[in-house]
């Protein structure tokens, strides 16, 4: 899936989670977007198939949005650009042509000095950088892209559009929960091509330095010659320059100066002057040397870290954001998930204690479930059971608030009821804890209230074999038990 797929499924997958009571997309609107992304898939569908149906969904949803909703979703459409990495790119070549060109700047007495050369810096920057890039590849991965000039880098090419708190689009919240995960995303993919960048950057400035050096060299003779406050005579001299230039000087076909030649090349202050030899030759195994320790590895590096991040972004792991929902989804698209009817009673839940319940009964279930939420039927309202669209296909389940005080005028007729009457078994009660624990958070016996209140319920459907489950609260402990 490529990136851009990868964007537009993850914004639906951000309004999805943050439609609250399904405002923007209906099941109507789920269904359609489904149906017009080939559903339902074969059970043993591949991950390319899933990739596609998922694909093709966000699209379908994203027409729909933009055609209800023209003015609030224009972000909707917004794309990844690159023109901010093409702008950087081009002002950091640009330095690097420059900073490489002048630093073969030898001084207006043209002496090139063959042991504080400008290229000799470049080589030992560049095998910091080397034992760097060892150590980055044993690095684990999180800790991989830290550091500031990479973070400002990324931050610079492609910004988090978080939406500020005073907007009133009502995709806000779906908006800032798309561009945190989505900025996440793209951070290492982003990472790595800057690494890329910056090899081809310093490349470039070896590259320019070499070619500055052969420019002037056209139209100037340079004379070479060695001077040191610490190498005192060619003898120290010698093993230093067949450590650094004798791989060019073996490619060259050709042999470092002798001790004598080096002596004769040495400068001096004062009343001696040397003239020094023709530096052609010692720029040819400069540049040889900086092609093989810099230009290759360089490229290398370069065309490495490019790949990396080709293929990350190619692959990018989006399902990880939330495995429950993508899940979700296409075991409904497969025909693989349970289905279940919630019919709530006497309080209207909202989008958070519905996405609770959908993971309690995954988890009780131990595997996914498709829930269909009924209306919620009101207290004293019993004569609506006859018109419930129930599905015979389907299990059922009531769901009642924990902070209700369990009545058997009440609760218990209302099971009874629908169990006889309209629906044959009730399958589970699902009680939701969350006005309970809200009410009791502070109180030192909230644990004994709760289990209390827990066994008052139980006890009076211990007649009936339903299965009660706890939904609601993550600090209380739930359960799954059969009274």
């Amino acid at each position: 899936m490529n990136p851009e797929e990868v964007r537009r499924v993850m914004i639906v997958q951000a309004v999805e989670q943050t439609d609250e009571r399904n405002r923007f997309i209906s099941n109507a609107d789920r269904t359609e977007a489904a149906s017009v992304a080939g559903a339902p898939l074969a059970k043993n569908s591949s991950f390319s198939e899933e990739h596609r149906f998922l694909a093709a969904r966000a699209e379908s949803i994203i027409t729909q949005l933009i055609s209800r909703y023209p003015d609030e979703s224009s972000w909707l459409l917004s794309s990844n650009s690159n023109y901010r990495l093409g702008l950087l790119s081009g002002v950091l070549f640009l330095i690097a042509l420059v900073a490489g060109f002048l630093s073969n700047e030898l001084g207006p007495d043209r002496r090139i000095n063959i042991i504080s050369f400008p290229l000799l810096g470049i080589l030992a920057w560049n095998l910091i950088v080397y034992v760097k890039e060892v150590c980055l590849f044993l690095r684990h991965r999180d800790s991989l892209f830290s550091g500031f000039w990479t973070e400002a880098c990324a931050g610079f090419i492609s910004p988090p559009q978080i939406p500020s708190t005073e907007d009133p689009s009502p995709f806000n919240a779906a908006q800032k929960l798309y561009a945190r995960r989505w900025y996440e995303f793209q951070f290492p993919v982003l990472s790595f091509r800057i690494k890329s960048l910056l090899h081809f950057v310093a490349l470039t400035i070896a590259a320019a330095a070499i070619g500055g050096m052969y420019v002037k060299g056209m139209s100037n003779e340079y004379r070479a010659i060695w001077e040191s406050t610490f190498i005192t005579d060619a003898d120290q001299l010698q093993p230093f320059l067949n450590f650094v230039l004798g791989s060019a000087v073996s490619i060259s076909g050709d042999a470092l100066p002798s001790v004598e030649e080096l002596n004769a090349m040495r400068w001096q202050s004062g009343d001696r002057e040397v003239g020094g030899e023709n530096a052609a030759r010692w720029i040819h195994w400069y540049a040889i040397t900086i092609g093989l320790f810099v230009l290759l590895p360089r490229t290398f590096l370069g065309l490495l870290w490019g790949l990396k991040s080709s293929r990350l972004r190619q692959t990018l792991p989006y399902r990880e954001t939330c495995p429950h929902y993508f899940d979700h989804l296409l075991s409904i698209s497969t025909g693989n998930a349970r289905e279940i009817q919630v019919i709530p009673y006497s309080f209207n839940p909202d989008n958070g204690i519905k996405q609770h319940t959908v993971v309690t009964l995954t988890t009780a279930l131990r595997c996914p479930v498709n829930v269909d939420w009924l209306a919620p039927i009101g207290f004293d309202n019993e004569e609506s059971l006859g018109k419930l669209p129930i599905n015979q296909q389907a299990k059922q389940a009531l769901l009642f608030s924990f902070a209700s005080t369990p009545e058997k005028e009440t609760h218990l007729a209302l099971f009874q009821a629908l169990s006889e009457n309209t629906l044959g078994a009730i399958d589970y009660i699902i009680l939701n804890s969350s006005s309970f624990d809200e009410k009791t958070r502070d109180f030192p016996n909230a644990e004994q209230l709760y289990s209390e209140r827990l066994s008052a319920w139980k006890r009076m459907f211990c007649e009936t074999n339903v299965e009660f489950l706890m939904t609601g609260s993550e600090e209380m402990p739930s359960s799954s038990n059969k009274s």
